[in-house]
């Protein structure tokens, strides 16, 4: 009789190892697939942003034309030049459907196509019509990635089903082996496995709360290392899940030598913030920063030590904004500012700040530059005050850095339609 139940006990072993290692594969075989189908709709997702964004910013500069149409008493010079920047944003329009983000049969591109090509002159009523029907279909975009945002959400509540489900049946048909081997684990196990499928049923709706939900299982004084292995297994899953997602977000908005929001990321809160003011009658700054000298340092020093300058500067800048502040990297050595609901004081005193600090720093090799230092200039520009959009608010914001660059570098002054301004300290 021993020798019998001997045998069945290594049967038992030896069906539970192949049950474990076809569980290992479902998981790795389930994890693979969750893999490739969210980088596939984050790429797909990352696409008709891109689109959503050629979309919107064109819809902007027509209805921007559309608006001077309204002038009755328009010169006939200035109506051929309102016809010729519609000429080219027609252009910029058809250009769209040929982009490489258009997926071809989608419902955008079949719309595209029984579009009839724009030839100036155009009306002010086609403008209207247009902008309308532009503003469909931007609207029918968010609303697909929407819709597709909420099936990776979906999927990553089915994958985490699946890996507990999977969890679950490896302790069910595991546990006659544990309670032979381990019979002080049993009753800590089968508590586990039902606080499992209940989690399973009731699955919270973010994965910060499954982990936490998870963690709560640790917190007795009696629990055995083996349920506090598949406990931490399962915190531990969900947190890198979690960060994993966060880093994806990151890197979807981050430039990658400075760590600021890049340049598409600035452009859309541009676009929300500018619409935002527009309609509540709100303040708006931007500050545009540029390194002094900068190509010089770069041409003696090499790319190297200016990338080093760079992130420093960047860093800077990073630290000095407030929370609700939009610190990106424009281009090369340029950077800009965002300050919603911000006043142009206000954002003066930031930008001055700014400047004094970076002044104030030590830089590698900077005692060779004019005036021993590394500096920035800063130009500020604001609405409704400078500008009524948003590429008139970068413009002036321009012009006002590159005024402050000629009149002397290592300063800040403020655009004004008559003159510059010059900030409080210089």
């Amino acid at each position: 009789m021993k020798y019998d139940i001997d045998i069945t006990g290594k049967g038992f072993l030896r069906l539970t190892m192949i049950f474990g290692v076809v569980s290992l594969i479902l998981a790795a075989g389930g994890t693979a697939w969750f893999g490739a189908f969210q980088s596939s709709r984050l790429h797909q997702i990352s696409d008709d942003e891109a689109l959503r964004m050629r979309l919107v910013e064109c819809r902007t500069r027509i209805s921007s034309i559309e608006q001077q149409f309204e002038d009755e008493h328009l010169s006939v010079g200035k109506q051929a030049e309102l016809q010729s920047k519609l000429r080219i944003e027609c252009a910029r329009f058809s250009e769209i459907g040929r982009s490489p983000e258009m997926p071809q049969g989608s419902e955008i591109s079949q719309w595209l196509k029984r579009r009839k090509p724009l030839v100036a002159p155009l009306s002010r009523e086609t403008l209207q019509l247009m902008v309308v029907d532009m503003d469909g279909m931007i609207s029918s975009l968010g609303s697909k990635i929407a819709d597709e945002n909420e099936l990776l959400t979906a999927s990553l509540n089915y994958y985490l089903v699946f890996i507990t489900l999977l969890l679950i049946v490896v302790v069910l048909a595991g546990g006659r082996f544990i309670i032979s081997s381990y019979r002080r684990s049993i009753i800590p196990l089968h508590q586990l496995s039902q606080r499992l499928a209940q989690l399973n049923c009731n699955l919270p709706e973010s994965l910060h709360d499954t982990a936490e939900a998870a963690e709560t299982l640790l917190s007795g004084e009696d629990q055995s290392a083996e349920m506090r292995s598949v406990s931490e297994s399962v915190a531990s899953m969900c947190h890198d899940i979690e960060e994993k997602n966060r880093k994806l977000d990151e890197l979807h908005i981050r430039d990658e030598k400075t760590n600021l929001y890049n340049y598409r990321h600035f452009k859309e809160h541009l676009i929300i913030d500018v619409e935002r003011a527009r309609r509540f009658n709100g303040d708006i700054a931007l500050a545009m920063i540029d390194i002094d000298n900068f190509k010089r340092y770069n041409d003696r020093y090499g790319h190297v030590a200016g990338d080093r300058v760079l992130a420093r500067i960047a860093e800077i800048i990073r630290e000095e904004c407030r929370m609700t502040d939009i610190p990106s990297r424009f281009g090369g050595d340029e950077f800009a500012v965002l300050f919603p609901k911000t006043s142009r004081v206000t954002a003066l005193e930031i930008s001055e700040r700014l400047r004094s600090i970076i002044c104030a720093e030590t830089f590698e090799y900077e005692r060779n530059q004019p005036g021993n230092q590394l500096t920035v200039s800063i130009g500020v520009a604001s609405w409704l005050d400078d500008a009524t959009d948003g590429t008139a608010l970068i413009m002036n914001a321009d012009k006002a850095l590159y005024k402050a660059k000629s009149a002397g570098r290592n300063m800040v002054l403020a655009y004004s339609a008559g003159e510059i301004s010059v900030g409080e300290t210089g």
